[in-house]
């Protein structure tokens, strides 16, 4: 029989070389709880500030290179205004996107978030002014890049029969306004929101049975950045402690053990 692997996939919530984790004495992450338990090897290609098409890419590259192993896939998946151009890690645009304008100088990658947002804002603009693209079709192609790959993954795994299962660190569609400001506004998010829903993989989403916790993945409160504020490391590091981890971990051995109980006892 082959020895299982984990592949894990990621922001954040899920990346071990965080330094507040190592500075906090967090020596593991969920998704070594979650090896343990099943007995598997372990792949986590996890990174601070990834958005959904990083790790979708990610972790088909890394399918990719263990054909060979019984591979697991588990993602814990990002919000939809991180964009890492090429995958290149350090390039993330759109890092800790709620951080003031005045104090750019002091947050790690927001130089080159504040400058995407500008180039974001200067398109969207010149886009509607010359009737390139309506406001509506905007806000489904900014759906399309994370809910796209979410929904391919999926059907990846599906069909080279490899078990996956879904849950969100952060509201999939979560700062979604601040894709073209600078800072919350409830009444674009919740317009950009409803536009959302008619976009295809948004609905293909909503049929997703191998999710943890609650099964629309779109549900208010349902991430784990909303779930388990109890559990931060402190008020200013809003990312799950130890005991934090230990319940995001059992959370999906729970629902691998729903859906694909059969396979530890073989």
């Amino acid at each position: 029989m082959k020895d299982k692997l984990l592949i894990v996939g990621g922001d954040s919530w899920s990346d071990p070389n965080e330094d507040y984790y190592i500075e906090n004495g967090v020596d593991k992450v969920w998704a070594n709880y979650v090896a343990e338990f099943l007995n598997a090897d372990l792949v986590n290609i996890s990174q601070g500030g990834a958005g959904n098409s990083f790790i979708h890419g990610q972790v088909i590259d890394a399918i990719n290179e263990n054909l060979d192993r019984d591979i697991i896939v588990m993602v814990n998946w990002s919000d939809t205004i991180r964009i890492t151009p090429f995958d290149m890690r350090k390039v993330q645009l759109m890092f800790n996107a709620k951080k003031p304008a005045e104090d750019l100088h002091s947050r790690k990658f927001a130089w080159y978030r504040h400058k995407a947002q500008n180039y974001l804002r200067l398109a969207f603009n010149l886009a509607i002014e010359r009737s390139f693209i309506t406001e509506k079709e905007f806000w489904l192609n900014v759906a399309n890049v994370s809910l796209r790959e979410i929904y391919l993954l999926n059907e990846y795994c599906k069909l080279r029969n490899i078990p996956i299962i879904h849950h969100r660190a952060m509201p999939i569609l979560g700062c979604i306004d601040q894709v073209l400001t600078q800072k919350e506004n409830n009444d674009l998010s919740q317009f950009a929101r409803e536009i959302c829903k008619k976009n295809i993989y948004y609905q293909k989403i909503l049929e997703f049975t191998n999710v943890v916790g609650d099964s629309n993945m779109f549900a208010e409160g349902s991430s784990c950045f909303e779930l388990y504020p109890k559990y931060y490391i402190s008020e200013e590091e809003k990312h799950p402690n130890k005991d934090g981890h230990k319940i995001i971990g059992y959370s999906f051995i729970n629902k691998y053990i729903e859906l694909y109980e059969s396979r530890i006892d073989d």
